[in-house]
């Protein structure tokens, strides 16, 4: 009897972790969720027009720690239950999760990680690559020092945080083409959008289009 109970305590130890995995898998979508509206309670309260504020800085550290730590739940979420599928969990927990790998600056190997899983996922589906993958790959490259490909990173200098530039580009007439396979915005409306994101309408001197950075 108490070798069959010692065996039972074993079995049981053991589905413990497929149990809390499945539970977690169950409630992919509202954890998510939960962890970007963490993400956005902080990133909604910046103004680059005062970036260098004592206030503004508290904020961009509070923004690191939620990063960190949303970044270790999110992979134990993949590993778990995978890159969320647009059809189980649907579109905007997919965009959830992309935005909160986005945000995982401190890892990048697991934003390289994730660019592989998306090129996979859309090879299965014959599908291109999507406006999600060429955020996180300008970021990557940018990060690598590479120019990026989709332009959707922009830059500013500390003296000068609403002068938004677009960071290292490669050649602009690809960027162009890029972008417009993935019925995104060309980049000088795209530019203008990111400018008024960052409440910096009123503030931006007058400056040409960033011409292409070299390679």
């Amino acid at each position: 009897m108490q070798n069959f109970l010692k065996a039972l305590g074993i079995a049981v130890a053991a589905m413990l972790p497929c149990v809390a995995a499945q539970a977690a898998c169950e409630d992919y979508t509202k954890e998510l969720r939960t962890m970007v509206s963490a993400d956005q309670a902080m990133r909604s309260r910046l103004d680059f027009s005062k970036i260098n504020t004592p206030a503004q800085q508290k904020i961009g550290a509070h923004m690191a720690v939620i990063d960190r730590a949303n970044t270790a739940r999110l992979k134990v979420l993949f590993a778990q239950c995978g890159f969320p599928d647009t059809e189980k969990h649907g579109e905007r927990a997919e965009r959830d999760a992309w935005l909160l790998v986005q945000h995982a600056d401190h890892d990048r190997a697991f934003q390289k990680q994730t660019l592989a899983l998306l090129e996979k996922i859309a090879a299965k589906r014959g599908e291109p690559v999507g406006r999600n993958f060429a955020y996180l790959s300008d970021r990557v490259a940018l990060a690598e020092r590479r120019p990026q490909l989709y332009g959707t990173q922009l830059m500013s200098l500390p003296e000068q945080p609403c002068n938004i530039e677009f960071d290292r580009l490669d050649d602009r007439e690809k960027v162009e083409a890029r972008r417009a396979a993935l019925n995104m915005p060309p980049l000088d409306i795209y530019k203008k959008m990111v400018i008024k994101n960052a409440n910096c309408q009123g503030d931006v001197p007058e400056t040409k289009t960033a011409s292409p950075s070299p390679q």
